[in-house]
Formats: structure tokens, C-alpha cells, sequence
């Protein structure tokens, strides 16, 4: 029944899912998060909500776009389905912003199928990361996707492969410019290095309790259907899903890499695994195990929900 429902897009659908990441958004931001009432709190706490619905927006521009999936809301309704599993994955400001830059260059990443503006589409997509990676370090690791997509999709020349370093030294001299405006320093580029912390504990079992276990097991159901079915049927968007694939590598690598144990960065990972799940689930032939899997995703947000709430009450 729900994926009758999601099966072809309509209006409808967007306002739901829009209601929904609002409502989360209130809910971990302004409850959970101990909202004070101050005009600028609330002026800055909308632009954050309006950074949330614009990566919603990109999500629905890229996978319509390049033609990841047909007529359907199945990914948007994946990525509504995750930030209710994990809301605090809205806490962090700085995430908020740099997966939004991330997004951007994936727009541009996964359009260079189309072989046209190659230039200005490495060129844009290694600034958007660099600009990520100034508000969370882990992000410059998304500069390797740019490589490997240009070998995905064949035009991996000495020429292009220059591009990127071009974008990574334009945004350091307007950093440089600006800090030397507004400060009159330079900026420590160190500083922007992401750091591993190896005398951190891995995973404790505290933090296994803690971690949405259920959203790494869709990560790796999404991986291993794909590649076990998705790269036969989808031919021509092959590179593409692959690309996918990798960025959710990435994302998953900066969860484990990071010395904090922030929910926060699974945010990086979201669009790419409601991609991969929304081809599954418009591809398989069996409709009860996509019907079986969103509901279970959902018990699983309802729980998760009804759990912080009962929580917070007690």
C-alpha cells in the first residue's frame, strides 16, 4: 500500500514530506535542543531550516535530472524515513551547511555522464567540497569521488584531472583575501585538516546502543542488491550508481574516522543510500519486500520517535 502510493510522484507527496522534515526539525531543534526565544535565534534557526528543505529540493533536482529513478517518490521518501530515524542528525550546524555544499557538488559530479561543460563541472564541484571542508574538515575526503567519477565516466584526461587542484587554490586565495580583509591574517589552513584521534575507543558498546544500527543495515542492503541486480538493469546510469556508491563509502568513512561518535555525520550519507533504496524499490519484482522493508523503516522511526519523547517525559 505505501508503495502504491509513492509509486508515481504528485504534489501531494511533496507537501507530506515537507511537513515532515519540518516537524523533525522543531521537534530536535527547538525541543529537544532547548530553543531560546530571541528574534536572531529564530531568524537563525530558519535559515537552517530553509538549508534542511534546500537539500530536499537538490535531492528531487539530482535524481530527476540525471534520471536515477522514474516518476516516483521513493527517494524522497527515504530521505524523509531517515531523518526521522536519526533527527540528530539536524543538531550540528556545521554539517548542516557542509552537506549542502557536498550535494551541490554531487549535482555536478553525477551530470558529467552528459560529457558536456566537463571543465566547469570539476571546476564547480571541487569548490563546493572545498567550501564544505571549511565548515567540517571530514569533507575534503569527498574531493576523491571527483577523480574516480572522471574515470567512471571516461574523461579522466591530464587536463581534467588539473581542474580540481585549480578549485581547491581558488577558494584558499579568497580565504586568504577575506581573512586578510576582515582580520588582516592569514588563515591557518592547517586547521582545516581533519584529524584522527587514535587513542579514541572505537565503537563502544554504549555508543552500539546509541548508533542507528538500522540505518547501516539498509546502507549495506542497498549496497549488495544494487550490485547484485542494479548493475544489469541500469546500464546507462551505471557509472552514476556507482558514484553513489562510493560517496556513501565516503559518508560511511567519516563516521568511523571522526573522534567524535556525532550522529550527525550520517547526514553525508543520506541522499546517496534513499538513491540506491528508491532503484530497488522501483526495479524488484517482489513489491511485498519493498512493501515490508519501508514499513519496517517507519516502525523503526515511530519507535525511535515515540522512544526520545517518552525520554524526554521521564
Amino acid at each position: 500500500m505505501i508503495t502504491s502510493f509513492f509509486r508515481t510522484s504528485k504534489p501531494i507527496h511533496y507537501i507530506i514530506f515537507i511537513i515532515v522534515l519540518i516537524l523533525v526539525f522543531l521537534y530536535q531543534r527547538i525541543i529537544v535542543g532547548d530553543f531560546g526565544v530571541k528574534f536572531l535565534n529564530s531568524l537563525e534557526e530558519m535559515g537552517y531550516l530553509l538549508i534542511v528543505l534546500t537539500s530536499f529540493f537538490l535531492l528531487i533536482f539530482i535524481v530527476t535530472k540525471n534520471n536515477l529513478t522514474h516518476n516516483n517518490s521513493y527517494a524522497e521518501l527515504y530521505f524523509c524515513l531517515f531523518v526521522g530515524l536519526i533527527p540528530s542528525s539536524l543538531e550540528i550546524n556545521s554539517i548542516l551547511i557542509s552537506n549542502l555544499f557536498i550535494l551541490l557538488s554531487l549535482r555536478r559530479i553525477v551530470s558529467l555522464k552528459t560529457k558536456t561543460n566537463i571543465k566547469k563541472k570539476l571546476l564547480d564541484a571541487s569548490m563546493w567540497i572545498c567550501l564544505a571542508a571549511v565548515f567540517e574538515p571530514w569533507a575534503i575526503l569527498f574531493l576523491a569521488l571527483i577523480f574516480m567519477a572522471m574515470v567512471l565516466y571516461s574523461v579522466s584526461q591530464i587536463k581534467n584531472m588539473v581542474i580540481p587542484f585549480c578549485g581547491i587554490l581558488i577558494v584558499g586565495i579568497l580565504m586568504t583575501c577575506l581573512r586578510l580583509l576582515t582580520d588582516n591574517v592569514f588563515p591557518i589552513f592547517f586547521k582545516y585538516i581533519p584529524e584522527i584521534n587514535f587513542d579514541r575507543p572505537s565503537f563502544s558498546d554504549q555508543y552500539l546502543l546509541e548508533a542507528p544500527i538500522q540505518f547501516i543495515i539498509f546502507i549495506l542492503f542497498g549496497i549488495v542488491v544494487f550490485l547484485a541486480k542494479g548493475l544489469k538493469k541500469n546500464r546507462l546510469n551505471r557509472p552514476s550508481f556507482i558514484v553513489l556508491i562510493l560517496a556513501i563509502f565516503i559518508g560511511v568513512s567519516i563516521i568511523f574516522l571522526s573522534p567524535s561518535n556525532e550522529t550527525g555525520y550520517y547526514l553525508f550519507t543520506f541522499i546517496p543510500t534513499a538513491i540506491l533504496l528508491a532503484n530497488f524499490s522501483e526495479t524488484t519484482k517482489f513489491r511485498w519486500f519493498s512493501e515490508l522493508m519501508i514499513g519496517l523503516l517507519l516502525l523503526a522511526v515511530i519507535f525511535q520517535m515515540g522512544w526520545n519523547i517518552y525520554s524526554r517525559i521521564h
